[in-house]
């Protein structure tokens, strides 16, 4: 269901509360397209494009070590949008707290996050 947030798990959440959870051992995937990762990424995320959502996506999680049924799954993109699309796939593949980081990576680095340039 489009707009779901349960309490226990939300959808949505901030950037302060991404950075909780990474220290927790989350994984943090880049939706975004490579022209926009080029300008810099969130240290230790990984790459996988919105657009391999719609293929095999359990193969992408696969080849950079993340299994769905095991990992804490972030998902950030520019602003959020892309992400929040991403993060109700991860959870129809079975990982039920994905979340997306509101506001993107233009919201992580007001925060004060750290950009890598790729």
């Amino acid at each position: 269901m489009f707009g779901f947030n349960s309490g226990a798990h939300p959808l949505d959440i901030d950037a302060s509360t991404a950075r909780q959870r990474l220290e927790q051992g989350a994984r943090l995937v880049d939706v975004r397209e490579a022209h926009e990762v080029a300008h810099g990424m969130v240290p230790g995320s990984v790459h996988i494009p919105l657009g391999v959502f719609g293929g095999d996506l359990g193969g992408a999680l696969t080849r950079h070590g993340i299994d769905p049924a095991q990992h804490d799954i972030l998902c950030i993109c520019a602003s959020g949008g892309r992400s929040r699309h991403a993060a109700m796939a991860l959870r129809q593949l079975g990982c039920p707290a994905a979340a997306s980081v509101m506001g993107g990576v233009m919201a992580w680095a007001a925060g004060g996050g750290a950009l890598k340039k790729v």
